[in-house]
């Protein structure tokens, strides 16, 4: 393992960062770039131009993921890869996924220049944050994707076939750009907290030790549409009631038995969705967290039973749908006690830490040894244009990443990595 200290280049690293922000920028300091958009389509031209740029080859696969090159003088030796995503949420923050981009970039400029007989790999991973379907990129470039997912998109079929023929990309592409596992030494990746943690206890970095698995349901409550002048209150089936009624039980349930997991109420759907119509259907979106598959099942048959509950006190019917689920999974010890190492040798505190949200390392995890850590996020905003992170902290986790890096080229790859695999 190499103790020798390196250190990004500050200046080419902060005007990279900013470069890769102004596509899709928004006048209150945030981006809205949804994965396949025009402004994201216009971030991932400007990634392009600094690839080439910067003399690394021009890669773009099935899924569009897109990726700057250096290749050894050996093309047998296995890469190792960095990045993280250049899309957003809708008008979301500019750190979230493009930090990770520009720390990956630089590391890979000074790694290139410091040791020029080794194979690196940036890569841009498509759809990070699910505007279509969870972690696409990621998934695809890991083999965990199949047709049916792509067949159950968030948003209609027809608009995200529209979205991905403007990208110039097909469902067959998505599904044939899995990678092998022997092409690849390792990822690893750089993140924003996306919560206070960090920042609460004064730590610079924060070393994922593994991600929470996140289960999706689209649960319907079916009714009858009817005046809502001339029907009487108790002569009502109204999807609005037994929905509400659910809503309400799953934070309940969650807050008094499931204290170690999380559910989200994200959306409600009426129909007919209008003032004077009584609803017919109610479509509940809901989103459960847990680290453990076990006590996430569990959650879900509790809730699928307070749901049968609701549509039986006001006269409903119910269809509860499990729509796409991403595992938990743990990351690579080796890599873990490597940022460790990294963080002493530049001076940093560090604290191990679970991730609390989904991330394309959880993906290829799946697939190769893969690391992960955290910057401080101050006041814990994320998915917003309050998102921010002190430009020192920038400069610190990027120099972890760099010295990992490092590191990691130097492991001797089956004894130290692969035995090792989460």
């Amino acid at each position: 393992m190499s103790d020798t200290c390196l250190h990004i280049n500050e200046t080419r690293f902060k005007e990279d960062f900013h470069r890769l922000t102004q596509d899709g920028a928004t006048l209150d300091g945030g981006l809205n770039r949804p994965a396949l958009s025009e402004a994201h389509l216009e971030a991932r031209e400007t990634f392009r131009d600094m690839i080439l740029e910067r003399g690394f080859i021009v890669c773009e696969d099935g899924a569009g993921n897109l990726s700057a090159i250096h290749q050894s003088s050996n093309d047998k030796q296995p890469v190792l890869l960095m990045g993280s995503h250049l899309d957003s949420v809708a008008n979301g923050g500019r750190f979230d996924g493009t930090l990770g981009v520009a720390t990956a970039f630089e590391a890979a400029q000074i790694l290139r220049d410091y040791s020029p007989d080794i194979s690196l790999e940036v890569i841009d991973f498509t759809d990070e944050e699910g505007t279509w379907v969870s972690l696409l990129g990621s998934r695809a470039a890991s083999g965990q994707l199949t047709e049916i997912d792509l067949e159950n998109p968030r948003g209609n079929p027809e608009a995200f076939q529209n979205a991905l023929d403007n990208a110039n990309l097909t469902i067959d592409g998505i599904l044939s750009c899995a990678r092998l596992p022997k092409d690849l030494l390792g990822y690893l990746e750089v993140h924003i907290e996306q919560g206070t943690r960090l920042e609460k206890s004064d730590t610079d970095i924060g070393i994922v030790t593994g991600m929470v698995g996140i289960h999706m349901y689209l649960v319907n409550f079916l009714g009858e549409a009817n005046h809502a002048g001339t029907t009487p209150m108790d002569q009502r089936h109204d999807a609005s009631l037994g929905a509400s009624k659910f809503c309400l039980e799953v934070n309940h349930t969650v807050k008094e038995h499931f204290t170690d997991c999380v559910a989200t109420v994200g959306r409600m759907d009426f129909s007919p969705g209008a003032f004077n119509i009584v609803a017919n259907q109610v479509t509940v979106f809901m989103e459960l967290r847990s680290d453990d598959l076990h006590r996430a099942k569990e959650l879900e048959e509790t809730l699928h039973h307070h749901a049968m509950q609701a549509a039986i006190q006001f006269d409903l019917k119910i269809e509860f749908n499990h729509l796409e689920s991403v595992l938990p999974q743990k990351m690579a010890s080796p890599i873990i006690s490597s940022f460790e190492a990294s963080s002493q040798l530049l001076g940093l505190s560090s604290i191990r830490l679970p991730s609390l949200a989904g991330h394309d390392a959880q993906s290829m995890a799946h697939l190769c040894p893969s690391g992960m850590i955290f910057v401080p996020s101050s006041g814990g905003f994320s998915h917003s244009s309050l998102e921010f992170t002190p430009w020192d902290a920038c400069i610190n986790v990027a120099n972890t990443l760099l010295n990992t890096a490092n590191q990691v080229l130097s492991f001797k790859f089956t004894e130290e990595i692969t035995d090792n695999h989460n």
